[in-house]
C-alpha cells in the first residue's frame, strides 16, 4: 500500500496541532502560540495565575518552581509543599502540573540550637515539578480523508521535569556593609534559585528532547512591605529538532522582573499588590505587563481563611478572578490545606478556556510557635554587650518575620509575640545606631529613630493582633518587656508625657491594653524596673521633685536607683546628698538591670559614673589643699573601669587625668579648676541626651 502524501489532522485539532509543530499564527494570538516549547510559558498555580502572572516577587508555593525557583525561600514558613493543578485548554487538551518542594529544615525541625554546618544545610530549598500538555488520542487521515493504518491512538504530547534548588546570598554577605546607613536601610533578605528543566515532545510517535536552565532571585526587604523578584527563563535558549533534525527549534529565552507591595496602612492590612515586567520576550513578542492584587481576609478575622485576588496581563488574560480557602488545622496541628480557584478572560484562542484551579497541602512543622521558639533560643544570651558591639542578631529577626507570616499558630498568639520581639529589637538597633550619632545639641537623628521605634510598637502589634484576634495567651514576662523599652523608646524620643501616661496605666493604654498591675507586684524586678523607668521619665520632664521622692519612696536600695538618685541631687548642688546616697554603693553592683537602657552606655556599667558623682562632689565640697581626695576618686575610674566610657574619657582626651594630677603638683589650682569643671560640664551635657557613650563627650582644653 502507498504511503499516503499528506497526513491532516481532525479540525477540531487544529489550533493544538499547530502549538505542537511552532506554526506562525496571526500577531493578534501572538501571547499563545508560534514557538517551540510554547506549554512553558502558559503559567501554573492558579494563585499565580488569580493574580494576572504578576507573581515574581511573590512565587512562594510549589509553583515557584516555574515562576521564580528563588521563591522557594518561602519555603521556610510554608514547610513542605505539594501542589496539583489543572488548565483546561482548547479543543479537550489540558495543562496539567504536579510539584513537591521541601526545606531541608524540615530534617532538623526539632533542633533549634544546630551547629553551623546543619544551619547552613537547613537553608537549602529543594523541588521536583512535572508540567504536562496532552492533546489526548486521535486518528491521523490523509489527503483523501481516509484513516491512516496503524495510526488509530496516536498522540501528541509534550512535558517538562523541573529541579530546583534556592538558598539565601545572604549567609555569604552577612555583616558586608552592615555599619553603613545604607545597608540597614535595605537590609532583608536575598535568594538565589536555580531550576533544571528536562523538556520532552513527542508528536506521533517522534519524541525530542532539550534541557533548559532558570536563574531567579528574590528580595524581601526587612520590613515585609516589598519584595522584588527577578526571574531567566530558558536563558541558555536550548534547541531541539524534530524527527530527522531536519527542523530545529530554539526555546527562546525571556525574562521578567517584579516588585510586590504590602501598604503599611492599618486601612489596608492584608492587601498586596504585584507587578511584573516582561523585560526580555521571544522574538516578535510585546513585552508583557502583568498587575494583581490579593486581599487577605483573615487580616480582618483570623477565622476568615479566605484570600481574593484580582489580575490583568497584556498578552494573556484581560481580567482574571481568583479565590482562596487555606483553613488552619483542618487537617492538624502541621498540614495547611488550600484549594486555590481561578477564572481567566482569555484574549486568545489558543489560551486556557475559562477556570483553573489548583489544590496544595503544606506539611508544616514550622508554625508561629516553631519561628518565635527559634528566635528565643538565639536572643536567650543577648544583653547589653551585644548590643554596644552592634550584635543585634539578624538570624532572630528572620525567625521572627518567620513566625509573623506563619500559619497554625494553635490558642498562643505567637504571631502577635513575634511583632513585639521585632519591635524590641528595633528598639535595640535604635540605641545601636547611637554609636554612630554626632553629640551636638538634642541629637535628632535619635529622637526620629526612637519615634520610628514607638510607632512600630503600635502598628506593628496591632496588625499581628489582629491576626491572631481570638488568642489570648502570651509569654506575660516577655509581654511586661516589650512595655518597658517601649517606654524608655517614648523617653529618647522626647515623649516623656506619653511615657508617664504609659507606665502609670500600667499597660491599660498599650498594646492589648491589659492591666499589668498585678504582674509588676508579683515580680520584683520588674517591679522595680517599672518604677525606675517612671522616675527617670520625671527627671527627663524636669520633675526632679518627684523623680527623687519616687525613688527614695519606692526603690532605694535599686543600684541604678540610687545612681540616678545621686545624678539628681548632683544637678541640684546637693553634694553631700550625692556622697550619702552612694556611699557604700558596690562597684560589683553597678551594671545596667536586665531590659533597663537608660542611660545609655557602652560599657554596660555605670560604676565609673558614680566613682565620678563621688569625685566631683568631693572636688566641690573641699578647699583647694583637700584636692587629692577627689583626684584620687578620679584616678579609680580609669583603673577599676579600664574600658569604660568615662575611663577612656579620662585617659583619651588630651591625658586629661594626667594633666589634672600635674596641675595639682604644679599648685595651678585655676587651671584645675578650670578642667574640672569642664569634665563636669562634658559629663552632664552627655547625660542629657540619654547617653554616656564615651564618643559623645565633648572637651576643649582651650
Amino acid at each position: 500500500m502507498k504511503a499516503p502524501e499528506k497526513i491532516v489532522c481532525r479540525s477540531t485539532l487544529l489550533a493544538a496541532c499547530l502549538l505542537v509543530l511552532g506554526s506562525p499564527v496571526t500577531s493578534w494570538s501572538q501571547g499563545s502560540a508560534g514557538q517551540a516549547g510554547e506549554f512553558l510559558r502558559w503559567g501554573t498555580g492558579a494563585k499565580a495565575m488569580g493574580l494576572g502572572r504578576a507573581f515574581t516577587s511573590i512565587a512562594d508555593d510549589a509553583s515557584a518552581m516555574y515562576w521564580n525557583p528563588a521563591g522557594m525561600a518561602a519555603l521556610d514558613q510554608v514547610g513542605g509543599t505539594f501542589m496539583f493543578m489543572h488548565m483546561p485548554m482548547q479543543e479537550g487538551s489540558s495543562v496539567n502540573y504536579l510539584a513537591g518542594a521541601i526545606p531541608l529544615r524540615l530534617f532538623f525541625a526539632q533542633n533549634h540550637d544546630p551547629g553551623s554546618f546543619v544551619r547552613g544545610l537547613q537553608e537549602l530549598k529543594l523541588g521536583v515539578g512535572v508540567l504536562w500538555h496532552s492533546l489526548g488520542d486521535f486518528q491521523l487521515f490523509d489527503r483523501n480523508a481516509a484513516p491512516v493504518a496503524g495510526n488509530a491512538g496516536a498522540s501528541a504530547d509534550q512535558s517538562a521535569v523541573y529541579i530546583s534548588a534556592s538558598y539565601p546570598l545572604n549567609l555569604f554577605f552577612r555583616g558586608f556593609g552592615r555599619r553603613s546607613a545604607l545597608a540597614r536601610a535595605f537590609a532583608g533578605k536575598l535568594d538565589i534559585g536555580f531550576t533544571t528543566k528536562l523538556v520532552h515532545q513527542d508528536l506521533f510517535g517522534t519524541g525530542v528532547s532539550a534541557t533548559s536552565f532558570d536563574l531567579g532571585f528574590k528580595y524581601a526587604h526587612h520590613s515585609g512591605i516589598f519584595n522584588v523578584g527577578l526571574a531567566l527563563r530558558d536563558f541558555n535558549s536550548p534547541r531541539f529538532s524534530r524527527g530527522n533534525g531536519a527542523f530545529p527549534d530554539e526555546i527562546p529565552a525571556n525574562g521578567v522582573i517584579g516588585v510586590s507591595l504590602q501598604p503599611p496602612l492599618w486601612q489596608l492590612n492584608g492587601l498586596t499588590l504585584s507587578f511584573d515586567y516582561g523585560f526580555l520576550t521571544p522574538a516578535q513578542r510585546d513585552h508583557d505587563t502583568m498587575f494583581g492584587l490579593e486581599y487577605n481576609l483573615a487580616s480582618l478575622n483570623s477565622e476568615w481563611p479566605v484570600k481574593l485576588r484580582l489580575g490583568s496581563n497584556s498578552n494573556h488574560e484581560s481580567l482574571t478572578f481568583g479565590i482562596s480557602f487555606s483553613p488552619e488545622e483542618l487537617l492538624g496541628h502541621d498540614w495547611v490545606p488550600s484549594a486555590d480557584w481561578t477564572y481567566g478572560n482569555d484574549r486568545s484562542r489558543f489560551d486556557a478556556v475559562g477556570a483553573r484551579y489548583s489544590f496544595s497541602v503544606d506539611r508544616n512543622p514550622f508554625t508561629a510557635r516553631y519561628w518565635y521558639l527559634a528566635a528565643e533560643a538565639e536572643l536567650s544570651q543577648f544583653n547589653c554587650h551585644h548590643l554596644t558591639a552592634g550584635d543585634v542578631s539578624e538570624r532572630a529577626l528572620t525567625y521572627l518575620r518567620n513566625a509573623e507570616s506563619a500559619k497554625n499558630t494553635g490558642k498562643r498568639a505567637f504571631r502577635y509575640e513575634a511583632a513585639l520581639r521585632r519591635a524590641d529589637l528595633e528598639f535595640f538597633s535604635a540605641l545601636q545606631s547611637k554609636d554612630g550619632f554626632e553629640s551636638k545639641g538634642p541629637d535628632l537623628r535619635l529622637i526620629k529613630a526612637m519615634k520610628r521605634v514607638g510607632r512600630y510598637y503600635t502598628s506593628q502589634s496591632r496588625r499581628a493582633m489582629q491576626m491572631d484576634s481570638g488568642r489570648a495567651e502570651l509569654d506575660s514576662e516577655a509581654y511586661l518587656r516589650s512595655f518597658l523599652n517601649y517606654v524608655q523608646a517614648m523617653i529618647l524620643a522626647g515623649e516623656n508625657e506619653a511615657a508617664l501616661t504609659a507606665i502609670r496605666a500600667q499597660g491599660r493604654s498599650w498594646g492589648r491594653h491589659l492591666d499589668l498591675s498585678q504582674q509588676l507586684s508579683q515580680n520584683p524586678a520588674f517591679f522595680a524596673a517599672a518604677h525606675y523607668v517612671e522616675a527617670y521619665a520625671l527627671y527627663s520632664q524636669d520633675l526632679k521633685a518627684e523623680a527623687v521622692q519616687l525613688l527614695t519612696k519606692s526603690i532605694p536600695e535599686m543600684p541604678q536607683a540610687r545612681f540616678l538618685l545621686g545624678h539628681i541631687y548632683f544637678l541640684e548642688g546637693n553634694y553631700q546628698d550625692v556622697l550619702n546616697v552612694l556611699d557604700g554603693f558596690d562597684l560589683n553592683a553597678g551594671h545596667l538591670t536586665d531590659g533597663l537602657f537608660l542611660p545609655f552606655t557602652g560599657d554596660c556599667t555605670f560604676g565609673d559614673e558614680v566613682l565620678f558623682l563621688r569625685a566631683v562632689s568631693l572636688y566641690k565640697l573641699s578647699d583647694p589643699e583637700h584636692l587629692m581626695n577627689a583626684l584620687t576618686e578620679f584616678a579609680k575610674i580609669p583603673r577599676f573601669f579600664p574600658k569604660s566610657d568615662l575611663g577612656k574619657f579620662l585617659t583619651n582626651h588630651n591625658e586629661l587625668l594626667a594633666n589634672l594630677t600635674d596641675a595639682y603638683e604644679a599648685g595651678n589650682f585655676e587651671s584645675l579648676n578650670e578642667r574640672i569643671e569642664k569634665m563636669i560640664q562634658a559629663y552632664v551635657k552627655t547625660f542629657s541626651n540619654g547617653t554616656l557613650l564615651e564618643r559623645h563627650y565633648s572637651f576643649n582644653l582651650n
